[in-house]
């Protein structure tokens, strides 16, 4: 974790009652040399932080947290990382310098936080996970869970860079918040103590769901779907309280899940990216000069992620299969029997989501034309 960067202020008054000591008033020279002292200190004080970072040419520095809910390795975490360091040297000449502490891994808040802790201020940038997300305004952007919604990663990223990622702005500002990029993660899969080969594998079984699209999903197939944040998985199979759950490969060799699940899927059940949100208060506050500068560093910070996401993907199934997870990958009649399963899913989707969805949708379809 970064450590935080303490700002020392310059609130510096005069009065000479200050300077008597013990009912006797210093001496006028005393009284002088007194105030060359402070004098210094104040130069010295102004623009310095405790970690040696200087105010930019306007002398105004401002403090902001970014809070992410996974390791800083991780494609995730690169974002959020490269965003920081971006983000503090692109304001160095800018109206406001930001200077940014990163609290990765759910040190300041966890997933199923981050939404209410960055719309209400808790937090200036965070990491958003759609299925954490309440309200009328988040119901189309609850596409994001669905199954097989993606055909490639190509088409997932042309959609958040069009109109797609626009739409998605539009619902987050109804919700407080600014949508300022799209941190990687990568591929989701099924993983677990037991095998599953096909769709009605999963009957009976207590899974951990990864947003609302695949928990129903499960649901349908029979398994029983609960809502648990990641840092909790590892406790829960192991104790028996879960048969399995839905995650990125990433997750299962970052937070070692491997160690308690042997089993798992290679078949592209979803393609994931967050969302990096701003506190729209704060962000509605910054100079334009400054926005831009936090808009130009996400950019560096998502391609970052991106290339991150996709060769990690592989890396950690390679690796999983080395520490001795099998992992099945669906003959195309098995690959056919999972797109079926999921066909209830993107029909619920359209008629709960209403016009947006219908548009977002549409966007998707074109894309994975394209």
């Amino acid at each position: 974790m970064n450590k935080l960067k303490k700002k020392y202020h310059c609130s510096l008054y005069w009065n000479v009652s200050d300077y008597k000591r013990g009912g006797i008033e210093m001496s006028k020279r005393g009284f002088l040399l007194a105030g060359l002292m402070a004098s210094s200190l104040l130069v010295a004080a102004c623009g310095s932080t405790e970690d040696g970072a200087e105010a930019n040419a306007s002398g105004s520095v401002q403090d902001i947290r970014i809070a992410y809910n996974l390791p800083a390795e991780h494609a995730t975490g690169v974002y959020f990382e490269t965003l920081a360091t971006e983000i503090e040297e692109r304001t160095k000449d800018t109206s406001i310098q930001l200077n940014p502490s990163t609290f990765p891994n759910g040190q300041l808040y966890n997933d199923s936080q981050l939404p209410d802790a960055i719309s209400t201020g808790g937090t200036q940038i965070g990491q958003i996970t759609t299925g954490f997300l309440a309200g009328g305004a988040a119901t189309p952007l609850q596409i994001t869970d669905l199954p097989f919604l993606f055909d490639s990663w190509e088409a997932m990223w042309a959609a958040e860079d069009g109109e797609y990622g626009d739409i998605f702005n539009e619902q987050f500002n109804k919700m407080g918040m600014e949508l300022v990029g799209w941190p990687g993660y990568g591929s989701v899969e099924l993983y677990g103590t037991t095998e599953v080969k096909v769709p009605g594998d999963v009957e009976g079984l207590i899974m951990r769901g990864f947003g609302q699209g695949a928990s129903l999903m499960l649901e349908e197939l029979g398994a029983s779907p609960v809502s648990m944040s990641s840092q909790e998985i590892y406790q829960a199979v192991e104790h028996g309280t879960i048969d399995g759950f839905a995650t990125g490969p990433s997750s299962v060799m970052e937070r070692g899940l491997h160690e308690v699940a042997n089993h798992g899927t290679d078949m592209m059940l979803a393609l994931i990216s967050f969302q990096g949100a701003a506190n729209s208060q704060w962000w509605d506050g910054l100079p334009d000069d400054v926005k831009q500068a936090v808009v130009e560093a996400s950019e560096v910070a998502q391609e970052a992620s991106r290339k991150t996401a996709r060769e990690g993907d592989e890396r950690y199934k390679a690796e999983l299969i080395e520490n001795g997870v099998k992992l099945h990958v669906p003959t195309d009649g098995e690959s056919e029997q999972w797109r079926q399963a999921a066909e209830n899913r993107h029909q619920a989707y359209l008629e709960e989501s209403g016009e947006v969805g219908q548009k977002l949708y549409n966007l998707v379809q074109e894309y994975n034309a394209e």
